[in-house]
């Protein structure tokens, strides 16, 4: 699974901006990124009253994706995943995955990007898991960069997020009911061990780069 970033801030903030000239540069040093943006608008041309998804919906169905030559659309009607689980879902192969708003996701980490013009109140006084903020004015309390520092905060993700040691080694990652659960370095070879060794006894596992074990425990 890869790791996860939030860049939050008010709106005109300069999310976007910083974003692109992030993904540039960690691209540019051999990353995969992936983007996950939030919005309050509908997708009323997924389901634009009477079509066929639309009808699905109609029916009761709670996951529809829609393929088409250029892309594939998927929705869900059902709670609103988190973020974490969403990278685990949709962003296989990708060393980071970059969210643009979710400032009230818990568990995930985040980047403030704030403009003087905007105003001087900062998000990370009554948001969790703020790690740093990107402002054309002063900010204490938390590493702060500047629009211009693309390189010097692509090296602060690069060491917090530990990207090029999970790049070298891989990674595994445990969710319970959505949640990221923590693992110590014991825990997370014992695991593996016994994974890929009955991955190995199985057919057409051979070269194996990625996978995926879900278990979806009965209610009692």
């Amino acid at each position: 699974m890869p790791q996860v970033i939030a860049f939050i801030g008010f709106h005109n903030s300069g999310k976007t901006t910083i974003i692109r000239k992030i993904t540039s540069e960690l691209r540019s040093r051999g990353y995969k990124i992936g983007i996950i943006k939030s919005t309050k608008h509908s997708l009323t041309p997924f389901n634009k009253e009477g079509s066929d998804t639309d009808l699905y919906k109609r029916d009761g169905i709670k996951k529809i994706t829609l393929v088409t030559p250029e892309l594939s659309s998927h929705i869900s009607y059902e709670e609103k995943p988190n973020l974490n689980f969403i990278a685990n879902m949709f962003f296989h192969g990708m060393d980071l995955v970059i969210a643009e708003g979710f400032k009230n996701e818990e568990n995930v980490k985040k980047i403030e990007v704030a403009r003087k013009d905007i105003g001087n109140e900062l998000l990370k006084e009554r948001v969790k898991g703020v790690m740093a903020v990107v402002a054309d004015f002063p900010v204490e309390g938390v590493p702060s960069f500047s629009f211009n520092d693309t390189s010097k905060l692509s090296d602060f993700l690069e060491e917090k997020l530990k990207l090029k040691k999970l790049k070298e080694q891989g990674e595994i990652t445990l969710l319970v009911n959505k949640r990221r659960i923590p693992l110590k370095k014991f825990v997370r070879d014992s695991l593996s061990k016994t994974v890929l060794g009955y991955i190995s006894a199985l057919k057409f596992t051979e070269n194996a780069k990625d996978i995926i074990l879900q278990i979806k425990l009965k209610q009692k």
